[in-house]
């Protein structure tokens, strides 16, 4: 029998790149991956027809091209009714909430990594929000120590290693992954939670820290806020 769940844009707005897919029969299906800065500079967004539509941006100017292209989406912040309990001073990001929104699927406790321009690991113990650390992401971190190095080159990072590295190269490599994968583990070992990874650089973090990787953990939170605004989110 067809599943009578209705069909919803999902948009994940961050620093790096904009992102959509539809949720759809039980499944998230990806739709596009575009450069944020090229969204910024045209202005537009893939107009998709569907009744319903949410989104979690962290840059303002994407979050006004959403409200144009998609008036009726459901903007995720702080201020909507949340699945999960939280103290926070200020504004909590739409990715974080979203993360959390979807790691409630797994587990009411947990620690989440989301890893892209920023490495944000939040901690989250029976359904409350306990609190996060914010550090430069793994190529923020390159890209840093070469902008600001006069004699350090540019390096890439098709693979993380904690291996000490016998070459300058090898030893940025090996140095951003021991910070990346040292906070993580710090962060662990006072939280011993299951380990839930996602970003675009999430796998290759996930491969020297271990943990789950979720590719579609930020979209499955989307999908969860829709939900929980229409009073169905989902119970573990």
């Amino acid at each position: 029998m067809p599943s009578t769940e209705p069909e919803v844009i999902l948009i994940d707005a961050g620093n790096t790149r904009v992102k959509g897919a539809l949720y759809s029969r039980g499944r998230i299906l990806p739709l596009f991956s575009l450069k944020t800065d090229e969204v910024v500079r045209r202005g537009e967004l893939p107009h998709l027809n569907f009744p319903n539509a949410a989104a979690a941006s962290v840059v303002p100017q994407v979050t006004e091209i959403i409200k144009r292209v998609y008036p009726g989406a459901l903007l995720i912040s702080s201020r909507l009714k949340l699945p999960f309990k939280v103290s926070y001073r200020g504004e909590l990001g739409a990715d974080r909430i979203a993360n959390i929104a979807g790691g409630l699927k797994y587990s009411n406790s947990f620690v989440v990594v989301s890893c892209g321009t920023a490495t944000v690991i939040d901690v989250v113990k029976e359904r409350e929000f306990v609190g996060g650390y914010i550090l430069p992401g793994v190529k923020t971190m390159a890209t840093e120590l070469y902008k600001r190095g006069a004699l350090l080159p540019e390096v890439k990072l098709e693979e993380l290693s904690l291996k000490p590295g016998n070459s300058t190269e090898e030893c940025i490599k090996s140095g951003i992954s021991l910070a990346t994968a040292g906070a993580i583990e710090c962060v662990k070992s006072r939280y011993p939670f299951p380990l839930l990874i996602t970003g675009g650089l999430g796998r290759k973090v996930a491969e020297v820290t271990g943990g789950n990787f979720l590719k579609w953990l930020t979209f499955e939170g989307i999908l969860e806020m829709w939900k929980t605004e229409r009073g169905e989110f989902t119970p573990r």
